[in-house]
């Protein structure tokens, strides 16, 4: 439907020591790379679990986030 967010998804492979709110910040700046310009709105953070061996030094996480439409503004809720 033209003039809604488009929601996308994605992973990120982080160190297991580093803090939730890094993480997420790193998430945002890779959204923003792959928006091409479009504002990035609205990152959830999802699930994660230990990648890399049997050692499991880091995390996988899932994250959502939304794109605001061409020309439009982003919705900021009710």
């Amino acid at each position: 439907m033209a003039g809604q967010p488009e929601v996308r998804h994605d992973k990120i492979t982080a160190p297991q020591r580093l803090p939730t709110f890094h993480v997420q910040a790193l998430a945002m700046q890779k959204a923003q790379m792959k928006a091409r310009g479009a504002r990035v709105f609205d990152l959830q953070l999802g699930d994660s679990y230990p990648v890399g061996g049997d050692q499991g030094t880091d995390r996988e996480w899932s994250y959502s986030y939304q794109l605001a439409p061409p020309g439009g503004q982003a919705a900021t809720g009710p």
